[in-house]
């Protein structure tokens, strides 16, 4: 079966729902399928390399990570309706969308939507649920999903904030799936040691690492804010945040307010291939988003043999404490609190990690992509029956007016 992919988001950015469409990629393949991807593209022309269609970008650019487009009359697609997918998976409700929607009404054809996104946290002042900001994102997400056929959530938590949304269309829950392995490769002493020192880190030092998107919502401020304070207890303590975004220059000027920059140290964009080195460079996974759509950072980590200090791990769908492999805390003093003790403690550092590695199989990829494609090829078979029986009834129609003129 032909799959086309669509998303806002590709490599370089480093974001979930990158890492799902390279997964994906990489994945569905391997069960019978032949997948392409579609993309709005970092050029102001149009091309298809390795895969990919990469449609022209507005020169407007809503985020330094991330491109946008106006126009969905792209000569380029003349190609993608040549090559007929027969089903259309869009991993993002805005531009890419538009063009998914149109292929969908050519072609005919099932239209499956991963939701990714808690469009909740995107208010910084965090306000209660039904909300005005709430309200409008319900209307604009309700909107965009009218003509799928089948919605995709990540998590529990996340299918709640879609009914809540009171959209209609059915839901199908499905965490995203992780390359275990390549994460869970331990990293000879000497390379460690070698990769730690390319950032300044001593063999003495304790490596707090944050990978995510520098963005409003994952709240990395707050995280800064938290290990300033325990910098001034733990003098071995250092912190490597990984990432680009919108808000990497004021995050890095927050630094400098404190005075920390020989302990906190930014990548920026980390190639994907790449970033599994860095977990197994440090020692501990910490995070301060409160609204994670289905946490592949945390996956990654703890595939990686770190334990995680989160503020929610609702997204997981499953308890860190419970599990043992890592603990919740809920404002800079807990943050310190915890990690001041475990810091002390490198035994349970170690027991956490494995106890984490072992968590992480519940994400394992092949498991996601062998039900990932049973969606696909049911959707197809459900689509294509519902269109034969209204084509049989047209049909009937058609020839019950014949006879009645006669």
């Amino acid at each position: 079966m032909k799959i086309l992919i669509t998303t806002d988001f590709f490599v370089p950015s480093v974001t979930g729902v990158s890492t799902v469409v390279v997964n994906e990629m990489l994945m569905l393949p391997f069960q019978g399928h032949e997948v392409r991807l579609l993309t709005i593209g970092d050029a102001r022309i149009s091309y298809f390399r390795d895969g990919v269609y990469h449609m022209k970008a507005s020169r407007i650019k809503p985020f330094p990570d991330s491109y946008m487009t106006f126009s969905y009359r792209d000569p380029l697609l003349g190609d993608i309706l040549a090559w007929k997918p027969d089903v259309i998976h869009s991993n993002n409700e805005f531009f890419s969308m538009g063009y998914a929607r149109r292929i969908q009404r050519v072609l005919h054809i099932p239209l499956l939507h991963t939701c990714h996104t808690d469009f909740t946290r995107y208010d910084e002042q965090q306000r209660i649920r039904h909300t005005l900001w709430d309200a409008a994102m319900a209307a604009v997400v309700k909107r965009r999903v009218r003509f799928c056929s089948l919605l995709i959530s990540p998590s529990a938590a996340h299918k709640a904030m879609l009914e809540r949304y009171r959209i209609s269309k059915p839901i199908e829950v499905l965490p995203s799936g992780i390359e275990l392995s390549r994460f869970g490769l331990s990293l000879p002493e000497e390379t460690r040691n070698r990769i730690r020192s390319e950032y300044g880190f001593g063999v003495e030092h304790i490596v707090l690492i944050s990978v995510c998107r520098l963005a409003s919502e994952k709240r990395v401020n707050r995280t800064i804010d938290a290990f300033f304070l325990l910098s001034l207890l733990e003098p071995s303590v250092r912190l490597l945040i990984v990432g680009g975004g919108p808000k990497q220059e004021s995050l890095k000027q927050q630094v400098r307010d404190f005075g920390l920059e020989n302990r906190v140290i930014f990548t920026g964009t980390v190639p994907s291939e790449s970033i599994h080195r860095l977990y197994q460079a440090s020692d501990l996974f910490v995070s301060s988003s409160i609204r994670e759509s289905q946490g592949l950072g945390f996956v990654e980590a703890m595939a990686s043999g770190l334990p995680v200090l989160l503020r929610e791990d609702g997204s997981l769908g499953f308890s860190i404490e419970e599990s043992g492999c890592g603990f919740l805390y809920h404002d800079e003093k807990g943050f310190v609190s915890i990690l001041s003790s475990l810091i002390h403690n490198p035994s349970l550092i170690r027991q956490m990690g494995e106890r984490a590695k072992k968590e992480s199989e519940r994400f394992n990829l092949e498991r996601w992509a062998c039900a990932l494609s049973a969606l696909c090829v049911r959707l197809h078979a459900d689509f294509s029956l519902k269109e034969s029986n209204q084509a049989n009834h047209r049909r009937h129609d058609q020839q019950g007016g014949e006879h009645t003129v006669q």
